[in-house]
């Protein structure tokens, strides 16, 4: 494979700023931890460093452009550096990724077409689409619009589940409503689903996440409405039981890590609020199964407030490969057809910053800090710390620590 590209760098000498490129051999890709997956190419002197990193299949693009700009960081050493991506395809939001590569590394993306001659065409920035826009998917059904294929009874007493779980608000209940099902989650547990079935609907109760299988079986119950238009009793127990038992794991910390966080953000009270506004619940659901994109947006936090709409990324494991993919879909959301239409629950319009709130631990801060020396305009991501004592307390302060001139500031917001 290395003879293979080499002899294609130099059938190409017009395509890059350097020439003679030497492949990085595995036992040095091992040593700088790079991805194996790929191969890396060095060239360019002591005051312009030019590499490449080159694959014939992509599988995942935030791998490709993290590994990219670890090897550019890698050859810099401080100087200039330019690094070339080849592959045989790029998805546009990895285009906007590597036009959103600063600092000390520049990088430029290089298609590879196998068959054809000549097989690289490098793809100039300026040439890029700017108008180009995303659909991120259809719009989520509300209760009325999804009940409408029901027959007139069940439209009737798809009303009556809706009060209940409304009802149920106070204690943090939240709905997501899809095309085939309708949840009912307190955090990330789902505690309850209506699923259709023809013209009518199916009401149960969801606990697959218990352990004990046999607390499993006491609490699977279904539901229904009676004669007198209310939801069996039997049904209303369980959902009751079941809040009353992940609120006990909430106070004994029994929760785990990402399980309590996503219920502090969903919940936005405190200082979420006072920083961002409300939670935004995403209005959106993919077409398609492989409108991935979507789904890991949707996993994603929104807030409105005075007419903006700020987007939060949680980042609790890999940090720089984390961040690689929230760049990516940042790209997806800056080109988004919905984005550009969000509004809020009275209709409202809602304006983007254009900027990704990175969440994460102070231990994961530095790591994330790392991408700052990577990107043109670092203030598209500005990094948010939890307190260290957020699990017992709440999150009562986010510290936000952004680089101005060079040097290190810090913002409380309690």
């Amino acid at each position: 494979m290395s003879t293979t590209w080499n002899v294609i760098w130099e059938a190409h000498p017009d395509i890059f700023i350097a020439r003679n490129w030497l492949e990085c051999p595995e036992d040095k890709k091992k040593e700088n931890r790079l991805s194996p997956q790929f191969a890396y190419f060095m060239g360019g002197d002591t005051t312009l460093r030019v590499g490449i990193i080159a694959s014939s299949a992509i599988m995942r693009e935030e791998e490709f452009l993290l590994a990219g700009v670890l090897w550019g960081n890698r050859l810099s050493n401080g100087a200039k550096t330019v690094i070339y991506f080849v592959a045989p395809n790029f998805s546009s939001a990895f285009l906007n990724g590597v036009f959103k590569i600063g600092g000390n590394i520049s990088a430029r993306a290089v298609y590879w077409r196998e068959k054809l001659t000549p097989s690289l065409y490098l793809i100039p920035e300026e040439k890029q689409d700017r108008q180009l826009r995303y659909s991120l998917g259809e719009e989520r059904p509300d209760w009325q619009r999804w009940g409408q294929s029901l027959n007139p009874v069940a439209q009737q007493q798809l009303k009556v589940v809706n009060t209940f779980f409304d009802s149920l608000a106070c204690r943090r209940v939240r709905i997501e409503i899809k095309p085939l099902h309708i949840a009912f989650l307190w955090g990330n547990f789902e505690i309850a689903e209506v699923r259709r079935k023809g013209k009518k609907f199916e009401l149960n109760s969801k606990v697959k996440w218990l352990k004990n299988n046999k607390q499993l079986l006491k609490w699977q119950k279904s539901g229904w409405v009676d004669a007198s238009g209310s939801l069996n009793l039997e049904f209303c127990t369980v959902i009751l039981k079941i809040l009353d038992y992940l609120e006990a794991l909430e106070k004994e910390g029994k929760l785990r890590t990402h399980d309590l966080l996503a219920l502090r953000l969903h919940q936005g009270d405190g200082v979420l609020k006072s920083l961002w506004g409300s939670p935004w619940p995403w209005p959106w659901l993919p077409k398609e199964r492989s409108e991935n994109s979507v789904l890991e947006l949707e996993e994603w936090y929104f807030f409105q407030g005075d007419g903006q709409l700020s987007v939060i990324c949680p980042i609790f494991e890999r940090p720089l490969l984390k961040a690689s993919k929230s760049i990516l879909l940042a790209g997806v959301l800056e080109k988004s057809l919905l984005l550009v239409c969000a509004k809020d629950a009275q209709g409202n319009s809602l304006v983007w910053d254009g900027r990704v709130h990175w969440l994460t631990s102070p231990g994961m801060e530095e790591d994330l800090r790392r991408w700052y020396c990577w990107l043109k305009d670092m203030d598209k991501f500005p990094i948010w710390t939890l307190p260290e004592n957020w699990q017992d307390k709440g999150i009562y302060e986010l510290n936000c620590r952004t680089l101005l001139n060079h040097s290190l500031m810090q913002k409380d917001y309690s």
